[in-house]
């Protein structure tokens, strides 16, 4: 399953259709349960703001249905959004509170508008990507949209969300629901939804022994970059407003990920310390970096919430030491022991870690390891594909590493200048090299150890 943006999505040639939820302004009704703390702050930010300076931020989901009748999609994306609950409601930002409004889930409806046959993916494009950044805005209801490319290959449905309500484990778990849903259209009983995580979260960390974030952890995390938070490795060069670039690339396909799985097990750890250790070689070998300094995002969903939609993102901060006489294994060991030492649940977001500093931390370097295969439901199809929206951030790196049955897929996006993007090709190629090495043979051998 790839993670990219609309530009590198396949789009075929065909008839499209946006479909919008509607609902009466009668039909809201006030609800006064506690929002979660990462969507509270996400809306307040944005009101902040002000409307006008609020970037697009959405994420979404490309999947295939087969040839499917409009009025049966209708129907399987309606009873989708009816299912989750936070998905028909809005946080309307005050001076000192938010209020949340819900729909009940019969008022909701989608109503389609026909756009017109596009024999040009491009023009289709550039019509999809207005349609999400206008459509799906923190401050506005709705916040999903869904566009509809009707060909001879069936029906492609394209779904984008603001990312303060839905986060990966979320989309992976999408397609195989609407799919569900167009075969038995009535949805199965579901467990507590995100609104009632908010209730759960906050009372979990008002009366918490030990919080989910470990304060000295992050306190040494940000020390060692002089109070910021980890930076990538290698030259960003100049900072600009500019649109971010991306990098994508299958590192291994599905045989090589199973042998390098074997090995990471071996040596004491998960594909994701794995993972991490290449990056933390790769670090060593093109900067010298002694140890790898980065932040990883963690599902933070407890049991109750396990199958819910929903932002459930934890942060972890993680150092990984990579001495010069260190070869794989080593640092696998020391990446496992990382990921494991206190791997934050509920109360570890981006929101919490700013009311536990006292400020903002803005991340730089990011990384994240997503195994789709174990997702909650039907797993997704290999050619289901994750999208984001373009981003503006001169400092940022994140690197995106979904593993799926086809393999382990490498996403990044970075700073839009030569520099960068020289950065993060070199990087890129070296941690790729070493994950082939360690996949074709093992863990032995000094030379595993080079990038």
């Amino acid at each position: 399953m790839e993670f990219t943006e609309l530009d590198a999505c396949p789009l075929p040639p065909g008839d499209l259709s946006f479909w919008t939820p509607r609902a009466a302004t009668a039909a809201w009704r006030d609800d006064r349960r506690t929002p979660p703390l990462a969507h509270a702050r996400h809306v307040h930010g944005a009101a902040a703001a002000g409307r006008s300076l609020v970037d697009p931020a959405w994420v979404g989901l490309a999947f295939r249905l087969g040839p499917v009748a409009p009025s049966a999609v209708g129907a399987a994306l309606t009873a989708w959004l009816r299912a989750h609950e936070h998905l028909r409601s809005r946080l309307v930002p005050g001076e000192r509170e938010r209020t949340r409004l819900v729909l009940p889930a019969r008022a909701l409806s989608l109503q389609r508008g026909y756009i017109g046959r596009f024999a040009d993916p491009s023009a289709m494009r550039r019509q999809i990507e207005a349609c999400f950044d206008r459509a799906t805005r923190p401050l506005d209801w709705p916040q999903v949209a869904f566009a509809t490319v009707e060909s001879a290959e069936g029906v492609l449905v394209l779904l984008a969300a603001d990312h303060g309500v839905v986060d990966g484990t979320t989309l992976a778990m999408t397609g195989g629901e609407v799919r569900g849903l167009l075969a038995h259209p009535a949805p199965a009983a579901r467990g507590p939804g995100y609104i009632d995580f908010g209730v759960y979260e906050r009372r979990l960390v008002e009366t918490a022994v030990r919080p989910a974030l470990d304060p000295g952890r992050w306190h040494d995390l940000l020390a060692a970059g002089g109070g910021a938070p980890p930076g990538f490795p290698l030259p960003l060069g100049p900072s600009a407003a500019a649109p971010q670039q991306s990098l994508y690339r299958w590192l291994l396909d599905a045989p090589a990920t199973a042998r390098f799985a074997a090995a990471a097990r071996a040596a004491g750890g998960s594909t994701a310390a794995g993972l991490l250790a290449c990056l933390a070689l790769a670090a060593r070998g093109t900067a010298g970096t002694p140890v790898l300094r980065t932040v990883t995002l963690t599902d933070a969903r407890p049991t109750p919430w396990r199958d819910a939609t929903g932002w459930f993102v934890g942060l972890h901060p993680v150092a990984v030491p990579v001495p010069p006489e260190a070869d794989f294994p080593a640092v696998v060991a020391a990446a496992a022991a990382e990921l494991r030492d206190r791997a934050p649940g509920p109360g570890s977001s981006a929101a919490h870690l700013t009311e536990l500093l006292g400020r903002e931390v803005p991340l730089r370097f990011v990384v994240s390891c997503l195994d789709v295969r174990r997702v909650p439901g039907t797993p997704p199809r290999p050619e289901d594909r994750m999208l984001r929206s373009r981003v503006h951030a001169p400092q940022e790196v994140y690197l995106w590493f979904t593993r799926s049955e086809r393999g382990v897929h490498l996403s990044a996006r970075f700073p839009g200048n030569p520099t960068a993007r020289a950065s993060l090709g070199r990087f890129i190629k070296s941690t790729a090299r070493l994950a082939a090495r360690i996949a074709d043979h093992g863990t032995t051998g000094a030379a595993l150890a080079t990038v």
